[in-house]
């Protein structure tokens, strides 16, 4: 039993330099994997606030088209809806929000979505510029403010 004691001391090397080059390997792609899963998180993020950015345009395009040929609008007293009054026979067009949709009405009937996911929504007008702000679910504010030249 002794000599197998004395052979166990003597064929043990200690810690070689292929296990340390090894477990720096393995460390390295460790590494590069958790850096991997850090830049997509951080890509997922700006995917959300680009998705927000572009319903935001499309909406500001839509908005755009409906303030055309235009003869009143007129505000709720609470400043969060809008109706239109056009001078050619598209009739009365009526912007709301209801729950987390802005939302079109036309002649009081049938709901088109024009945004999606917002917390809040005002409207302000001065007789020539309409402004609306909106703040989404995810906190970020946009505004934006057009020229309605009125149709007599």
């Amino acid at each position: 039993m002794h000599q197998s004691n004395r052979r166990l001391i003597e064929s043990s090397q200690g810690y070689t330099l292929i296990e340390a080059l090894f477990s720096i390997t393995v460390f390295v792609l460790l590494s590069q994997i958790m850096l991997a899963v850090l830049i997509w998180i951080e890509q997922m993020n700006t995917t959300e606030l680009s998705n927000n950015q572009v319903a935001w345009e499309l909406f500001v395009n839509d908005l755009q088209q409906l303030v055309l040929n235009v003869r009143e609008i007129k505000l709720s007293n609470d400043t969060k809806s809008m109706e239109i009054f056009y001078t050619n026979s598209s009739g009365v067009k009526k912007i709301n929000r209801s729950g987390d949709v802005l939302r079109l009405i036309v002649n009081n009937q049938g709901n088109t979505p024009l945004l999606v996911g917002i917390q809040n929504a005002w409207f302000t007008w001065d007789g020539q510029y309409m402004t609306i702000s909106v703040i989404f679910n995810n906190g970020i504010e946009k505004e934006r403010r057009f020229f309605v030249q009125n149709s007599t």
